[in-house]
């Protein structure tokens, strides 16, 4: 039976122990303590410096989602209210591009002897049809009202003046994209200072379904 053990050059008299060796003895149990508080020690340092840190943050994250939350929600409706107005103002700069168009139109086409005394955009309710059951009404539409006076002449010049007029109207593609004729009406009217006879002429033009 062979023994084996180590003898350590740098301490004569010592006898150098093994890894195993060193944890037995009398000395072994306060070895052990001490290799188990470094062990320990060790521990809370990595505790401290990397997983409370880590916790700590993930914690205040988490505590934040509700605000931030309430902040998105915030953001969403300040959203909703931008995107409405823009869309308005969109709608609106259609608007007065298509009002543009319409008085370029009507000052073209209008003869010298017809003159304007109104144009407005109107939006009328459709009457209401008898049996309909409430709530399911029609659209309303929107309508451009002109109304205008010419001079009474022998004859009918004045009569074919307004039908032109409608006529030139109607095939302008400024117009005729987005309007049709819906009425006409010519009738007498009150006499001008001059003492000059003057017809009434009105004519409504309903906007096309887009």
């Amino acid at each position: 039976m062979n023994t084996r053990f180590h003898v350590d050059l740098l301490h004569p008299g010592w006898v150098a122990q093994s890894w195993q060796e060193w944890f037995v003895g009398p000395r072994g149990v306060r070895r052990l303590a001490v290799v188990t508080l470094g062990g320990v020690v060790v521990l809370l340092v990595i505790l401290v410096t990397v997983i409370l840190p880590t916790r700590w943050r993930l914690s205040s994250d988490l505590n934040a989602v509700p605000g931030l939350k309430r902040d998105l929600v915030a953001r969403d409706s300040d959203l909703g209210v931008l995107r409405s107005n823009l869309q308005s103002l969109a709608d609106e700069a259609r608007r007065q591009v298509r009002w543009a168009d319409l008085m370029t139109t009507l000052s073209q086409q209008a003869p010298p002897t017809l003159k304007l005394q109104l144009v407005e955009a109107v939006r009328v309710a459709p009457p209401a049809v008898p049996g309909q059951q409430p709530g399911t009404a029609a659209r309303a539409e929107n309508t451009v009202r002109i109304d205008a006076v010419t001079p009474l002449r022998p004859g009918s010049p004045a009569l074919l003046e307004v039908a032109k007029f409608m006529a030139g109207l109607m095939r302008d593609p400024a117009v005729s994209k987005r309007f049709q004729l819906r009425s006409w009406e010519i009738k007498p009217g009150a006499a001008s200072a001059g003492g000059e006879q003057l017809l009434n002429i009105s004519i409504v033009l309903a906007e096309r379904a887009q």
